[in-house]
């Protein structure tokens, strides 16, 4: 089955072609590609870029004689177990990239913005596609391809990260304040841990007891590890007051770690 991912990021590849294409009028033009900096968005594009590849490699499978029957069979079992989950990804990414007006968008617009190509580039007698295709019933079976529950995985590590990148925060700020700021602080901080350490709780524990063997890491504790190993903090004193007013809002909130941009959510109204 190792053809199988190489075929399929084969399909996450940027088109120059479709790069350089000028974007819609109304396209946010700074949305397009992968967005980073919003773990919701980023997990959908994830999705979409999966069963996007997935579509791409069924209709190559076509051309592939002794497999192109098992293989469509499988692809549709498999597309109408997921449907819910790439209209979603669909959608919401309709409104990441159109946040302007209620403007309808394909899976061909999304594919574009993402800059993903619309045919693999392999021939029918390849040696990777024809594993690829060979493989593809068994692939679609496992816990990788569920795209609603890894989109559950994506949401749980997103509300970790948020924990931990707020803890690493908090400490590095309490030693910049005076005793007086810091008492406040450490009660606003208090408090934030009444309202959000079971959501972050649930979150680890159900992360450790059902991490997936083809992860972003060995383990969860591993991936734990390393996510806090790559956090940096920084910033004033005046950054670490901020910061500290923050703990009252509700964008610090772990249950708000995961949501659309606000412009992306207000669009989405389907």
């Amino acid at each position: 089955m190792r053809f199988l991912p190489t075929v399929l990021c084969a399909a996450l590849l940027a088109l120059p072609v479709r790069a350089a294409e000028p974007p819609a009028a109304d396209t946010a033009a700074e949305r397009l590609g992968y967005a980073f900096e919003y773990p919701r968005v980023l997990a959908q594009q994830r999705i979409f870029g999966l069963a996007h590849g997935v579509a791409l490699l069924a209709a190559a499978c076509m051309d592939v004689p002794e497999s192109a029957e098992a293989a469509q069979l499988a692809y549709s079992a498999w597309r109408q177990r997921q449907q819910e989950a790439i209209d979603t990804a669909t959608a919401e990414l309709s409104a990441y990239y159109r946040p302007v007006g209620n403007v309808d968008t394909e899976w061909q617009d999304v594919a574009k913005f993402m800059h993903l190509r619309d045919a693999l580039p392999y021939e029918a007698a390849s040696p990777e596609l024809q594993a690829a295709c060979a493989t593809l019933p068994e692939a679609l079976a496992r816990p990788r391809y569920d795209l609603a529950q890894q989109f559950r995985l994506e949401e749980l590590m997103a509300r970790v990260l948020a924990a931990v990148d707020l803890e690493a925060r908090h400490k590095y700020c309490r030693e910049r304040f005076d005793e007086a700021a810091r008492r406040v602080h450490e009660a606003r901080y208090a408090v934030w841990g009444e309202i959000n350490d079971p959501l972050r709780r649930e979150a680890e524990d159900t992360l450790a007891r059902e991490w997936p063997a083809d992860g972003p890491a060995a383990s969860y504790a591993d991936w734990l590890a390393e996510a806090v190993a790559a956090i940096r903090v920084g910033g004033s004193r005046r950054d670490c007051q901020r910061f500290s007013a923050t703990l009252k809002q509700p964008e610090t909130a772990l249950r708000n770690a995961f949501q659309m941009p606000p412009a992306a959510a207000a669009g989405n109204t389907k």
